[in-house]
């Protein structure tokens, strides 16, 4: 089926989109003749567009689709006191839901595809005493969503690798579906830095996965374990296969203390990923961006245990963080959209049709307003 969505507005002004297969196969300037564009057969589809702004589809990098609250009751949250506490404090939480994992995982990743978020990494809970279920029914759920969502998941040992005795269950949950390898707080939940980065890579070498740690480790054990998690990086050829999340001790320290560990992590291709928080420190984005490091955002907690905010909108998030670093220019806000997409504001012949359209007056400004989607696109079909 060819798909013809006529008036849409590009930053070179008004264009017509031909789209079929799944991709863009003509975009043609309104101001040029528009008889460049084919015909549509008798099987093609047409629609205005009516001036609405086109963006590409966007993408979260770091959420937890088996733990949020959304759709169950209001859930009263306690202050965080201590990592070690506030794991069994979740895990209290959890266990009181009234609907599945799956349940309210397609309820999340429905709400994010709404948002325009057709690329997410998802982190799933494994430890020995949970076993697979989740990361099971994530799965499931990944397999119904496939038309509209391309979900990566993360085997993620939530109460620590080493502390939970999970290198077992992750090895499994490597071997029946998820993409790669998690960890926690190597310093400080595990207690072990060496020993649990070192598992970490030998898990990810020996099935060719890619890793994600989180670290909230602060001060000089934080930049140690990224040092370390740069040079184990290399050591593995795993160069722009790893990530890690949160790093909030690159944001503690000052620039220049910083400095030589962003360049190792730019050397070794690690990502960095942040849910730009405003209640803490984060890697400067300015000073990332101009080290070279590749930086990509995510929701993370999204009305769960540790957080009752959050609602899974990327574009929201991007305009969070631009605000945050002061990006004003026009350069610097539509920069940012490549840290919450891998499209283009601007598509070319040949590029997959995932993309939304808003009502804005320009892509700078949809990022400063955060519109309502008018409508989402994926792989050609509209499917919001």
């Amino acid at each position: 089926m060819k798909l013809v969505i006529d008036n849409v507005l590009l930053p070179t002004g008004i264009h017509t989109l031909v789209i079929e297969e799944g991709k863009i196969t003509q975009v043609v300037a309104k101001s040029t003749d528009q008889d460049q564009i084919q015909a549509p057969q008798s099987d093609a589809d047409s629609w205005n567009a009516a001036g609405l702004v086109y963006l590409p589809a966007l993408a979260d990098m770091h959420c937890h689709l088996d733990k949020h609250h959304i759709g169950e009751r209001w859930i009263p949250l306690e202050p965080f006191q201590t990592l070690e506490s506030h794991l069994a404090y979740e895990k209290k939480l959890l266990g009181g839901l009234t609907q599945t994992v799956g349940e309210r995982a397609k309820v999340l990743a429905e709400q994010m595809i709404d948002y325009g978020t057709t690329r997410i990494r998802t982190h799933v809970d494994v430890y020995p005493e949970v076993g697979l279920r989740n990361l099971e029914a994530i799965l499931r759920v990944r397999d119904e969503l496939r038309d509209y969502m391309d979900i990566e998941i993360v085997a993620f040992p939530q109460q620590g690798l080493i502390r939970s005795s999970s290198e077992q269950i992750v090895k499994e949950a490597l071997a029946i579906g998820a993409d790669l390898v998690g960890g926690v707080d190597p310093a400080g939940l595990d207690q072990d830095m060496e020993r649990s980065l070192q598992m970490m890579f030998d898990l990810a070498t020996a099935t060719d996965k890619g890793i994600d740690l989180h670290l909230h480790d602060g001060g000089e054990p934080g930049l140690a374990t990224l040092r370390r998690f740069a040079e184990l990086t290399m050591e593995s050829g795993l160069q722009h296969r790893t990530a890690v999340s949160h790093a909030y001790c690159l944001g503690e320290q000052t620039e220049s203390d910083v400095q030589p560990s962003l360049d190792m992590l730019k050397h070794a291709g690690v990502t960095l990923v942040s849910s730009v928080p405003i209640d803490r420190p984060m890697p400067r984005g300015s000073q990332v961006l101009d080290t070279g490091v590749n930086f990509m955002l995510g929701s993370d907690n999204i009305r769960d245990a540790w957080s009752p905010f959050g609602n899974g909108d990327m574009l929201q998030r991007a305009s969070r963080m631009a605000e945050r670093e002061n990006w004003v220019s026009d350069e610097r806000l539509l920069g940012t959209y490549a840290w919450v997409s891998n499209g283009k504001l601007t598509p070319s012949v040949g590029d997959p049709a995932d993309f939304m359209l808003v009502r804005a007056l320009n892509a700078q400004h949809a990022l400063a307003s955060v519109p309502t989607r008018s409508a989402v696109f994926k792989k050609g079909k509209r499917i919001r």
